[in-house]
């Protein structure tokens, strides 16, 4: 099995979260050693956007991979795309496999229809975390709070911020949910989605509780479409 790999961060810096470069590479190489037949052609590491579509070594990468027919491996969704529209584009393009996500990578509708949802995810936290981000720096010009390191460090969402974000993230996954609720019992759904890398809200593994929260509010947002 042929395989080009793509790394990406966002910053020379970033290295020390789960999504830095070093940590990509070894979760690239853990995922490898379950494959002896594995092939690596090539690697390509790029500084820069996830957001951005335009990505030079994501071209080269992706570029490389249909001409030799290989599979582009990559640590996490989000390191290729914070970006539906181009999300979809690429897995139309080529074959591509996630470390995190090894159930995913078998091309068929379901993993489509999941990836598709997790994509629209990765785009909607991209949106918020700049959101969240100019909302606090106004914030804190408006109190007239250093722009700098100083000052607090972390501003809480309100009540009313927290239910508008829970609605949405219900929403990106109103379409699989509510199709799957058709299909399996409440408790098999925690499964598959355990199963196949999908969050939960808290970015953990789901619970039955949970997933009633997020059901529930999907419904209730769907029942608000109708009405309207």
């Amino acid at each position: 099995m042929k395989y080009v790999i793509y790394y990406r961060v966002s910053t020379d810096k970033q290295g020390q979260s789960g999504l830095g470069l070093e940590a990509q590479q070894q979760q690239v190489k853990t995922y490898l050693q379950s494959k002896p037949d594995a092939e690596v052609l090539s690697e390509y590491v790029e500084v820069d956007s996830g957001k951005k579509v335009d990505r030079e070594k994501l071209i080269e990468a992706v570029a490389h991979a249909k001409k030799t027919k290989a599979i582009l491996l990559v640590a996490k969704l989000d390191r290729v795309a914070r970006n539906v529209k181009l999300f979809l584009e690429l897995l139309d393009q080529v074959q591509i496999e996630f470390t995190d996500l090894p159930s995913l990578g078998n091309g068929t509708s379901d993993s489509r229809l999941v990836l598709t949802q997790l994509s629209a995810i990765a785009e909607w936290e991209a949106a918020k975390i700049s959101e969240r981000t100019k909302a606090a720096l106004a914030a804190k010009k408006a109190r007239g709070e250093p722009m700098g390191v100083m000052g607090k460090e972390n501003i809480k969402a309100t009540l009313g911020k927290r239910k508008e974000q829970a609605d949405e993230f219900a929403k990106q996954l109103a379409t699989m949910l509510l199709g799957l609720e058709k299909e399996l019992s409440q408790r098999k759904m925690v499964e598959y989605l355990n199963k196949h890398g999908v969050k939960s809200p808290t970015g953990k593994a789901w619970g039955l509780a949970g997933l009633q929260n997020v059901l529930k509010r999907a419904k209730a947002l769907q029942a608000d479409t109708l009405k309207s």
